[in-house]
C-alpha cells in the first residue's frame, strides 16, 4: 500500500497517553483552568461594552412626557457623551486582546509570587501579542484607508503574516512545551510524514503566497506606470504569482522529505484528469493567455457573439466579461473567443458606419432624396468627410422606394447618438422639400356579382 496512514494511529496511542499523563498534574491544570477563565472573562468584556454603548448613545425620553431640551445646556453634554462613545467604540475592536494580555500577566505574577509554575502560560503569551497587534493594525488601517482599500490590504498582507507568525508560534509551542512534533501522521511509500514536517510545508506554502501576491502587485503597479494595457499587465502579474506559489508548492514538497520523482503516480492521475474532467478549465486557461498576448480581444471593444453584442471590460485568464447595452454583464468562457466566429465591430479601429433605412412614395423625386439625405448627414458635426457618406437605392417594394443612407462616425459610442440625430435631421428635410414616406397600405377591391341576373346563388346562406 502506497499510502499508510497505519503509522498515526501507531503513535496516536502514545501520544494521547503523554498527553494524559500531563494532564494530570496538577501544575497543567491551574494553568489550563486559568488561562479558561481569562478567555471567559475578557470574551464577555466587549458585549458588556457594546450593551452599554447602545444604552449611553439612545436618548432618554420620559414615557408619555417629551420635554424640549435646553439647547445650550445640552449641546456640550451631547458632545462630550458623543466623542467618549466614539473613543469607546475605537478600543471595542482591541478590548479583548488587551485584557487578555493585562490578565495573563497578572496571572503570571500571581503565579511567580506563590512560587507555581507557569510555563504553558507563558508559552501562549505570543499567541496574544500577535493578535492584539494584528486587531491594533487593522484598527489603524481601517482608520487611514478607504474601505475597499483597507480590506484588501487586510487580506492580502495582514492575515497572510498573522497565518505564518500564528503556526510558527504553535509549532514552537507544540514542539518545545509539549513534545508533539514528531507525532507521525502517514507513511507514503517510505517516507514518514510527521507533524513538524506538514506545518513546515504549510509555512512555506503560505510564504509563498504572501511573496506571489507582493510580486504581482509590483509587477502591475509597474506596468501599469509603463503604460501598458491594463489586461496584458493583470495577466502578467497574475501568471508571475502563479509561477511563485507553484514554487512554494514545490518548496514545502521538498520539506516534507518528498522526492518528486515519488510523485509520478499523481502527476499521471492529474493528466488524466486534465483529458476529462480539467478539459474544459485548462482550455479557457489557455485560451486566456493567448487572448491576451495575441491581443485579439481587449477591454474596450464592441464584439458580437451569438447575436449578443456587448462591449469588453475584463480579460481574465478563465474568462472574458461583457457589458451589453442595458448594463448586463455577460461572462464568456474564452474558449468560445478563440473556436468560434466573432463578429469584433472596433477590432483594428473604432470608426462605426451610421445607417439609415428609408422608404420614400414611388412618386418622389429620387435625386431630390439622395440630395438631400447626403446633405442632411454631412451636416452633422460627428459625422467624418473620409470615409464619404453615401445614398444607394437598394429596393423597389410593392408600396414605396427603399434608400439606403449612411455615414461614418469615429467612434462606436457615438453611434446611437448619432442615428438619433440623423433621424429626427432627414424628417425635418423631409417635410421641408415635401418627400413623402408613405404609409403601409393594402388595397381591398369588391367584385359584385350582374345585378341584372339578381344575387348568386351560391352566395346566399
Amino acid at each position: 500500500m502506497f499510502l499508510d496512514f497505519s503509522v498515526l494511529f501507531d503513535r496516536l496511542g502514545e501520544q494521547l497517553a503523554l498527553l494524559w499523563v500531563m494532564a494530570q498534574r496538577p501544575a497543567v491544570q491551574r494553568q489550563v483552568v486559568t488561562v479558561v477563565v481569562i478567555l471567559l472573562l475578557t470574551a464577555l468584556a466587549p458585549r458588556v461594552l457594546r450593551r452599554l454603548l447602545r444604552l449611553w448613545s439612545t436618548p432618554k425620553i420620559a414615557a408619555g412626557v417629551q420635554h424640549a431640551p435646553d439647547t445650550d445646556a445640552a449641546a456640550p453634554s451631547a458632545g462630550w457623551r458623543g466623542r467618549i462613545v466614539r473613543w469607546l467604540r475605537a478600543i471595542d475592536f482591541i478590548l479583548f486582546p488587551a485584557l487578555l494580555l493585562l490578565f495573563i500577566y497578572r496571572a503570571i505574577g500571581w503565579y511567580a509570587s506563590n512560587g507555581w509554575p507557569s510555563g504553558l502560560i507563558e508559552g501562549m503569551l505570543p499567541i496574544f501579542w500577535l493578535l492584539f497587534v494584528y486587531r491594533l493594525l487593522v484598527q489603524l488601517v481601517l482608520k487611514a484607508l478607504p474601505k475597499d482599500q483597507s480590506e484588501r490590504f487586510a487580506a492580502e498582507l495582514l492575515r497572510p503574516i498573522v497565518l505564518i507568525l500564528i503556526l510558527l508560534i504553535a509549532r514552537n509551542l507544540l514542539f518545545s512545551t509539549l513534545g508533539l512534533g514528531e507525532i507521525s501522521l502517514l507513511r507514503l511509500g517510505d517516507i514518514v510524514l510527521n507533524l513538524g514536517a506538514l506545518l513546515d510545508g504549510m509555512i512555506v506554502i503560505l510564504a509563498a503566497v504572501l511573496v506571489g501576491g507582493a510580486v504581482r502587485k509590483a509587477l502591475l503597479n509597474m506596468m501599469i506606470r509603463g503604460e501598458v494595457e491594463a489586461d496584458v499587465a493583470n495577466t502578467v502579474s497574475s501568471v508571475a504569482r502563479y509561477s511563485v506559489i507553484a514554487l512554494g508548492v514545490l518548496v514545502a514538497i521538498g520539506v516534507l522529505g518528498i522526492e518528486l520523482s515519488a510523485l509520478g503516480w499523481i502527476a499521471g492521475g492529474l493528466v488524466v484528469g486534465l483529458g476529462f474532467g480539467l478539459q474544459e478549465l485548462f482550455a479557457n486557461f489557455v485560451s486566456g493567455i493567448v487572448l491576451v498576448f495575441e491581443r485579439i480581444v481587449r477591454p474596450g471593444d464592441v464584439i458580437e457573439l451569438d447575436g449578443t453584442r456587448g462591449s469588453v471590460t475584463k480579460v481574465l485568464l478563465r474568462a472574458t466579461v461583457l457589458q451589453t447595452p442595458d448594463s448586463a454583464e455577460i461572462v464568456v468562457p474564452n474558449k468560445e473567443l478563440m473556436t468560434r466566429s466573432v463578429l469584433a465591430l472596433t477590432y483594428s479601429d473604432r470608426i462605426t458606419r451610421v445607417r439609415l433605412d428609408i422608404s420614400v412614395a414611388f412618386d418622389s423625386d429620387l435625386s431630390l432624396v439622395e440630395q438631400v439625405l447626403l446633405t442632411t448627414i454631412q451636416s452633422h458635426p460627428l459625422i467624418l468627410e473620409t470615409p464619404q457618406p453615401r445614398a444607394w437605392i437598394t429596393a423597389l417594394d410593392p408600396h414605396s422606394v427603399q434608400v439606403l443612407a449612411f455615414g461614418y462616425v469615429a467612434d462606436f459610442s457615438q453611434l446611437f447618438q448619432v442615428r438619433s440625430d440623423l433621424h429626427q435631421m432627414v424628417r425635418d428635410a423631409f417635410v421641408i422639400h415635401g418627400i413623402v414616406v408613405p404609409y403601409p397600405r393594402q388595397d381591398v377591391r369588391v367584385f359584385a356579382g350582374d345585378r341584372a341576373r339578381g344575387p348568386d346563388p351560391d352566395l346566399v346562406f
